[in-house]
C-alpha cells in the first residue's frame, strides 16, 4: 500500500518508565546486571556499599569512566543496538540494563563518573519524570558532586582511583517500606547476605582467573565454583564442542564428589551452593563467561537428589544471544533448537553418571561409575545441520576416548575423518531411510562451517596421498555434505 503521511508517536515517560520498574528483577539480579556494567568498563577493582543510615547502595568500580557524551548516551534507555556485534568482553547487550535494573530497587540513579581527571554526572529521578513527564536528566553542580563524594570517601575508594564510575542508588521504594523500617531492615541486611552469595557465583570466574576484586561493605568476596574443582575426587569429563547455529558451544561435565568425599559438613555445605544440592544441579549456562542460568535441566529431567552430583558447564558467545533467547535481565535462556538433542545426550550420560556416585556411598572407582549401558552405546540418532536426521558415532565412548589421549593431534584428526566416513557410508545412511534428499536451504554461518570442515578433511585425505578425484568421488556421496556437491570442486581445489 502506498504510504500517505508518517506520524512520530513518542512514549508517554512517565507511564514508560513506571512500566520498566516491573521488568522482573531480583535484588540479586538486578545488582548483577549493574556489576555487568564494571566488567564491562575494565575494572579490576569494584566496591559495593550497602548503606542503611543513608538508605542508598552505593556501586563504585576503577574501569575507564566516560566523558560527558558517553555518559549522557548511556543514560538513554536503550543506549545500544541489540544487534550490533558485541566484544567478547562486553557483557550487555540491549542498552537497558544499568536504568532498568536500578529502577527496580529505587527511584533515584545518580551516575559519576571520571575520565581524564574531568568529573561528569547525570541523574534519572523518577518523581521529576512522573512530574514533568519527560525524558530529562538531571546534573548537579560540581560543588554538589565534590560534598557528595567527600561524604562517602570513608565507604568507597574512588577518589583515589585515577578514572572509575560510581552509582548511587537511593529512595528504595522497592526495597524498603519507609513506613515500617524495622521490618525493612531485616529484610535490607538478609539482601545483602543473598547478594554477596550470588555475585561469588555469577562472576566467579572473573575473580577466579583475572584476579577481580569484589566487595560488599569493605568485605572481598571469594568465589564459590560450582564444580568444587579443588576436591580431587570431582570426575571431570570429555569436553565436547557443538555449533549452535552462530558460534561454537563448549560442554563439560563435571560429577561432584560423594557426601563422604568432603573433609567435613561444613566443606559439603558451602559445596551445596546458594541453592543447596537440590537447586544446584543441572546445567550452568555462561555467557562470555558471565553465568547467565543455573541449576536448571531445562525440562528435560526431574530433579532427583541423585541426579545432585551432575553439573554441566555450557560456554555460549553473546554472538549467539537470539539463538539462546537470552532477556534482558540476562537470568534466562533456551537450548537452541540445533544442539538440543546433543546436549540433552550428554546429560543422560551425565545423570547415569551421578546416580553411580550418588549410590555408592564413596566406594567407587573406574568400574563401578562406568554407566552400564556405555559399551553398547556406539549410535546416537540426531538432527544435522540441515534439519535431516543422521547417525553419529558415540564420541564419549570410554574405548575411543582411551584410544584418542594415546594419538597425537595428527592421528588424531586422521582417525576423525575416517570415523566421518564411516558415519557417512553406515548402511542405514545410504539406504537413504535416515537422511532425505530435501535439499533444505542452509544458513550462510552454518554453511560457512561446514565448509571448513570439509576444507580439513580434504587436506588430511591429500596429506595421505589420495587424488582430488578420490575425494571428490567420496565426499560427494557423503549425504551430510550433499548440499555441497556443486561446490566440491571448488573446494577441493582451493585446498
Amino acid at each position: 500500500m502506498e504510504i500517505n503521511d508518517t506520524f512520530e508517536l513518542l512514549p508517554n515517560a512517565k507511564m514508560l518508565l513506571s512500566s520498566l520498574r516491573s521488568v522482573g528483577y531480583t535484588e540479586e539480579t538486578a545488582i548483577a546486571d549493574i556489576v555487568d556494567n564494571s566488567i564491562s568498563s575494565g575494572a579490576t577493582k569494584i566496591q559495593l556499599y550497602f548503606d542503611w543510615d543513608e538508605k542508598r547502595i552505593l556501586i563504585a568500580d576503577n574501569g575507564r569512566g566516560m566523558n560527558k557524551d558517553e555518559l549522557l548516551e548511556s543514560m538513554k534507555i536503550g543506549s545500544a543496538d541489540p544487534a550490533e556485534m558485541r566484544n567478547q568482553n562486553d557483557l550487555g547487550r540491549f542498552g537497558m540494563g544499568m536504568k532498568t535494573a536500578s529502577f527496580s530497587i529505587g527511584k533515584k540513579l545518580l551516575v559519576i563518573t571520571k575520565q581524564d581527571n574531568i568529573m561528569n554526572n547525570s541523574e534519572w529521578n523518577l518523581d521529576h519524570v512522573e512530574q514533568n513527564n519527560k525524558w530529562e536528566v538531571l546534573i548537579h553542580s560540581d560543588n554538589e558532586i565534590e560534598d557528595y563524594l567527600e561524604s562517602i570517601q570513608e565507604q568507597m575508594d574512588f577518589n583515589e582511583w585515577e578514572q572509575g564510575t560510581i552509582i548511587s542508588l537511593s529512595v528504595l521504594d522497592r526495597l524498603i517500606d519507609y513506613n515500617n523500617l524495622e521490618k525493612s531492615k531485616k529484610k535490607f541486611y538478609k539482601t545483602i547476605k543473598n547478594i554477596r552469595a550470588h555475585l561469588a557465583m555469577i562472576f566467579h570466574r572473573f575473580i577466579e582467573e583475572e584476579e577481580l576484586e569484589l566487595s560488599i561493605n569493605k568485605n572481598v568476596l571469594q568465589a564459590w565454583n560450582p564444580f568444587v574443582r579443588q576436591n580431587p575426587a570431582t570426575m571431570e569429563l570429555s569436553k565436547e564442542e557443538l555449533f549452535d547455529g552462530k558460534s561454537e558451544v563448549y560442554i563439560e561435565p563435571f560429577i561432584l564428589p560423594h557426601k563422604n568425599k568432603f573433609g567435613n559438613e561444613e566443606e559439603y555445605k558451602k559445596a551445596g551452593g546458594p541453592k543447596e544440592w537440590l537447586g544446584q544441579q543441572g546445567f550452568y549456562v555462561y555467557r562470555n563467561r558471565r553465568l547467565i542460568v543455573y541449576g536448571t535441566w531445562f525440562g528435560k529431567f526431574k530433579k532427583e537428589p541423585a541426579y545432585n552430583l551432575a553439573r554441566i558447564r555450557l560456554d555460549m558467545n553473546s554472538e549467539s544471544d537470539f539463538e539462546w533467547g537470552i532477556d534482558i535481565k540476562k537470568s534466562k535462556a533456551t537450548l537452541p533448537v540445533a544442539i538440543e538433542e546433543s546436549i540433552t545426550q550428554i546429560a543422560y550420560l551425565a545423570v547415569e553418571r551421578s546416580v553411580a556416585v550418588y549410590n555408592s556411598r564413596g566406594v567407587y572407582n573406574r568400574k563401578n561409575t562406568s554407566n552400564n549401558t556405555s559399551l553398547k552405546y556406539v549410535w546416537e540418532q540426531r538432527r544435522n545441520a540441515v534439519g535431516n536426521y543422521m547417525f553419529y558415532l558415540n564420541k564419549k565412548h570410554p574405548m575411543l576416548l582411551k584410544l584418542m589421549q594415546e594419538l597425537d593431534d595428527e592421528t588424531k584428526k586422521e582417525l576423525k575423518t575416517y570415523l566421518s566416513l564411516v558415519e557417512n557410508y553406515s548402511p542405514a545412511m545410504l539406504s537413504g531411510v535416515i537422511a532425505g534428499d530435501d535439499m533444505a536451504t542452509v544458513a550462510d554461518d552454518i554453511k560457512a562451517k561446514d565448509i571448513l570442515n570439509l576444507k580439513e578433511k580434504i587436506a588430511i585425505l591429500k596429506d595421505l596421498q589420495y587424488e582430488s578425484e578420490e575425494i571428490y568421488e567420496v565426499l560427494a556421496e557423503s549425504p551430510e555434505y550433499a548440499y555441497l556437491k556443486n561446490e566440491l570442486n571448488t573446494i577441493i581445489g582451493e585446498n
